[in-house]
């Protein structure tokens, strides 16, 4: 196993990567066919990008920024601790999981956020029992959280209606009682709860808890 940084011409092994690792986890709406540029836009003054490598194959990709001044100062989770820094993107291939891969890239791209000037690092993450075990074990505590959920509200209704086709204009036309519908949801639909009681009042089809940790660098 190698740890280098990341290079242009690693982009399509690195989406490969990002998307088997998330197809595999709850951060399947994170996959793209596109890499994100983190940058100054985006809140950071020092970005990190590491690959992880066996065999000369990339099996794993981390992206990390070092927050800069106004990130700082306007940071949501944590006020005068420090320069703070972010996880943007941590992945490993589900073929080189259990291998102690993750442990080791991650704590890579630690030392380098700490050697740019990072004092703390902010991670969020979902309800993958081996990555929370992970931040934990190196120290982070939970800051935040939240959930979210595959949901239908108990008090919605599909309209009984009569579907047919304009042939003029060649729309469909969903005619209920009270006229036509204009619009049809969709459910069960990804709803954030921001608590947990909150869900009582939709059926559930699928939820999980949204974290943020905090690790002191």
């Amino acid at each position: 196993m190698k740890i280098r940084p990341y290079q242009p011409a690693d982009e399509r092994a690195y989406l490969n990567t990002v998307a088997l690792a998330y197809m595999h986890s709850q951060f399947r709406d994170q996959i793209s066919d596109q890499r994100d540029a983190f940058g100054e836009a985006d809140g950071y003054r020092t970005v990190i990008s590491l690959v992880a490598t066996m065999d000369g194959l990339v099996v794993g990709a981390i992206d990390a920024g070092v927050f800069n001044d106004d990130r700082v100062k306007h940071d949501l989770y944590v006020q005068h601790q420090g320069r703070g820094s972010y996880i943007e993107v941590f992945a490993v291939s589900p073929s080189a999981q259990g291998q102690g891969l993750a442990r080791t890239l991650l704590k890579a791209c630690l030392t380098k956020l700490k050697t740019a000037g990072a004092d703390f690092v902010e991670i969020f993450t979902r309800s993958d029992a081996a990555a929370n075990g992970l931040y934990q074990s190196l120290g982070a505590r939970e800051i935040a959280h939240n959930w979210r959920a595959l949901a239908t509200p108990k008090s919605y209704q599909a309209p009984k209606a009569k579907w047919a086709l304009d042939a003029g204009t060649q729309e469909l036309v969903l005619t209920a009682a009270a006229g036509r519908v204009e619009a049809l949801p969709q459910y069960p639909q990804w709803v954030t709860f921001f608590t947990e009681a909150a869900m009582a009042d939709y059926i559930i089809a699928e939820s999980y808890r949204e974290r943020t940790y905090l690790l002191k660098l």
